[in-house]
């Protein structure tokens, strides 16, 4: 048992570990039932459609079974706490529980407690490592490689996906940059190469522009012209060009059409948008494996020398 709580949790072999047996299960048509007669819990006291779903699918594709928690017809509706309600699940015998919450390090603070492992889906604006590893095998099958120039845009000071997908390139020797509109971007963020506001400056040599979701509340209480943003920061057909032809367009959704991304860009060729959607499903059958401790994880070969055997 395992449990993964942040991307700080996982070493560079390790990931490789995940994302090889990721890229495997994606070649395969039929998959062997590793989890047969476990129980995954998934409990996501936020709203959730790609993360939720593709953890159920993943637990289901490997024989598992799923029961979800709903918190909004559950004890949590009487002023039970988030705590107390965990506890009470883990008397319940499950094998894994998988988390999302808006309360930042709930899901470490849960793995104290209970007898099962723990998987992070999501936790305030601290991590969403499953997301940074389905991310990575995105990059990785495209380019072959993660020693990419990556441009993060948006809202990153609130960005769970920004920190976890930082962490991890960083174990890759990828160079990050940042940019988002003022007050929105960190003044210095570890790992990273270039914070600025200019698209300009962050676009003009890079492999991925990530775009972050964008809540136009936020936007509203800061910027008296919204257009403003939209003339700066928003990735279309005319400031997708900044970056090089081979650059692709990424995004974890969900997404605001016409806000941080334009109509005419988010399904274009550029983009691995549902590409993402897809490889979230296999990454999460392999981080699965890894928590409930499967013991093929030894051994793996580095995603990139499994990439050009290929």
């Amino acid at each position: 048992m395992r449990h993964l709580l942040d991307i700080k949790d996982l070493s560079r072999k390790e990931i490789e570990a995940i994302l090889e047996r990721a890229m495997r299960y994606k070649s395969l048509k039929n998959y062997p039932e590793t989890l047969r007669g476990k129980f995954v819990l998934t409990a996501f006291f936020e709203p959730s459609t790609r993360t939720k779903v593709s953890f159920q699918k993943a637990a289901l594709n490997l024989g598992a079974h799923v029961v979800d928690f709903a918190p909004e017809s559950s004890s949590l509706q009487k002023g039970e706490t988030d705590l107390d309600t965990i506890l009470t699940l883990n008397m319940m015998s499950f094998d894994c529980l998988v988390i999302r919450i808006r309360r930042n390090g709930a899901p470490a603070e849960f793995a104290k407690y209970v007898d099962c492992a723990v998987v992070n889906a999501g936790d305030g604006t601290n991590e969403h490592p499953t997301q940074a590893l389905l991310d990575a095998m995105t990059m990785l099958e495209h380019f072959g490689t993660l020693k990419l120039k990556v441009a993060i845009v948006g809202d990153i000071v609130h960005s769970r996906v920004a920190r976890s997908l930082t962490e991890l390139l960083n174990k890759f020797d990828a160079e990050v940059r940042m940019v988002g509109p003022e007050g929105f971007v960190p003044e210095s963020f570890e790992g990273v190469s270039l914070i600025t506001h200019s698209l300009e400056e962050a676009l003009h040599d890079v492999d991925v522009v990530y775009a972050l979701r964008i809540q136009k509340e936020r936007l509203e209480q800061s910027y008296s012209n919204i257009d403003d943003f939209f003339r700066t920061l928003q990735i279309n057909s005319r400031t997708i060009q900044i970056a090089p032809r081979h650059a692709v367009l990424m995004h974890p959704g969900p997404f605001n059409r016409n806000v941080e991304v334009s109509d005419d860009v988010v399904y274009s060729e550029r983009s691995k948008i549902l590409e993402q959607v897809k490889n979230g499903v296999f990454v999460r059958m392999a981080v699965l494996e890894y928590a409930m401790g499967v013991t093929e994880f030894e051994g793996v070969r580095s995603v990139e020398t499994s990439l050009a055997r290929r």
